[in-house]
């Protein structure tokens, strides 16, 4: 999306060096990745950042008034909603489609969302994998609003372990090791030490 970064990304593009950065990426967690990784990252202008932050701050500021949970309560049959459900959720992750509007100029649209961090940890690997085998502009970041790496990591630590010991927190899913975005999870663990359980492996005691 900055053609000048484009031109000098692809130019120095080897597939000798995507080989190499993929064997790195998957033996980090060996078995784990099981979806495709594209060649390259996206350069995102700063306009068009701030274009699809303000969407992503406009729709969160809807879903957290106070009078949206109750606009909303009967969009989930009685039989599906769960009790002692929070406010609101501590993550959510936008999917946009760039779109070019009447003016010319690059505009984000709403595909999807959701309240769950997905690839949230797995992203960190993946810069990481990116900075070390292609050549990624120093200041440009895959985190937003002033954090960095180990911000980022601390931020989720504080949001997911909401200060209690790592052993004593699970990440919680239905056949984690079934799941094709596993990678995360092994991630998740590897950066909190907290364990991967599946929810058919709990026990109800007392």
């Amino acid at each position: 999306m900055i053609p000048s970064l484009r031109k000098k990304y692809n130019d120095a593009f080897l597939q000798k060096k995507y080989e190499a950065f993929i064997h790195e990426l998957e033996a980090a967690h060996p078995g784990q990745l099981d979806f495709r990784v594209a060649e390259t990252p996206v350069f995102i202008p700063k306009d068009f950042n701030d274009k699809i932050l303000d969407a992503c701050e406009s729709i969160i500021d809807i879903i957290t008034d106070p009078k949206y949970k109750g606009l909303t309560k009967n969009s989930i049959p009685g039989n599906f909603q769960v009790p002692n459900e929070n406010e609101h959720t501590q993550f959510i992750a936008f999917d946009f489609g760039v779109c070019i509007n009447a003016d010319g100029e690059y505009e984000p649209q709403l595909i999807e969302m959701q309240g769950f961090p997905s690839l949230f940890a797995y992203e960190i690997l993946l810069d990481d994998m990116y900075r070390k085998h292609f050549q990624i502009p120093e200041n440009f970041s895959c985190y937003l609003n002033g954090l960095n790496r180990a911000t980022y990591i601390e931020q989720l630590k504080k949001i997911i372990l909401n200060n209690y010991p790592p052993e004593n927190v699970v990440l919680l899913e239905i056949f984690p090791f079934q799941q094709k975005t596993r990678i995360d999870f092994f991630c998740t663990k590897e950066y909190l030490g907290i364990p991967i359980i599946c929810l058919t492996e709990v026990i109800k005691e007392g």
